[in-house]
């Protein structure tokens, strides 16, 4: 593949579908065995760079400490994988209060270090299965009616059910393909620079998204309205 791949994902969620040969002794599995898998089978030596722990309470930390952190986890990828689970967001912590919005920023900054430039990384949102094998509460379908009177099954994003910085980095071209289906907006093309998949569907056919992300970083940048620093 030769790519440099980051994971941010939330360690120890467990409101995730059972993975098998990837579990706590048989009886549930977790968001960091997703990524165990994705070493195992999808990437080869260092190309995964994973997040480590994520429990550590970061209200009494600066700006440059988080920054010390993830910059030489960050610095040399070039893709940075989101896993979206259903407990991601800690609803008693600020955004900034916690790991995966921060692991989101730094990945889509532009840095410099030692006089080299570091790009924004491509970016995917690898969606995990929930407990019961749904995808419905970040990714669901309806059927909508054109003017033509053609009938669409419609991909639906819930961007609220993320941390902001990741809603806002999707649907965020610029000038953006869509029509209007029912009073809805219906977008065409990679109007996202983060760009949405299923578990399934990313392992299914990995290295398709992986150029996808690659192509908007290396070519399509300028396309998307980036929000890059947390608010």
């Amino acid at each position: 593949m030769g790519k440099k791949i980051f994971v941010s994902y939330k360690y120890a969620d467990d409101n995730v579908a059972f993975l098998d040969d990837y579990n706590h002794l048989g009886l549930y599995s977790t968001a960091r065995n997703y990524v165990d898998y994705l070493q195992d089978k999808k990437f080869s030596g260092d190309d995964l760079n994973k997040a480590e722990n994520d429990n550590e309470d970061l209200s009494q930390f600066k700006d440059d400490t988080i920054k010390s952190k993830l910059r030489d986890k960050i610095w040399d990828s070039s893709i940075t994988l989101v896993l979206i689970s259903p407990n991601m967001q800690d609803p008693l912590k600020k955004e900034e209060d916690q790991w995966i919005p921060w692991e989101v920023s730094y990945s889509l900054r532009t840095e410099t270090r030692n006089s080299q430039r570091s790009l924004p990384n491509g970016m995917i949102a690898v969606v995990l299965p929930d407990k019961s094998s749904s995808y419905s509460y970040f990714i669901t379908h309806q059927n909508l009616t054109d003017d033509d009177g053609q009938t669409h099954n419609v991909r639906i994003i819930n961007t609220d059910n993320t941390f902001e910085i990741i809603g806002n980095n999707m649907f965020n071209q610029k000038k953006p393909d869509y029509d209007i289906m029912q009073g809805q907006k219906v977008y065409h093309g990679e109007c996202s620079y983060i760009i949405t998949v299923s578990w399934e569907d990313f392992i299914n056919d990995t290295d398709t998204y992986i150029d996808r992300a690659t192509d908007l970083k290396e070519n399509r940048i300028d396309e998307y309205d980036l929000q890059k620093k947390l608010k």
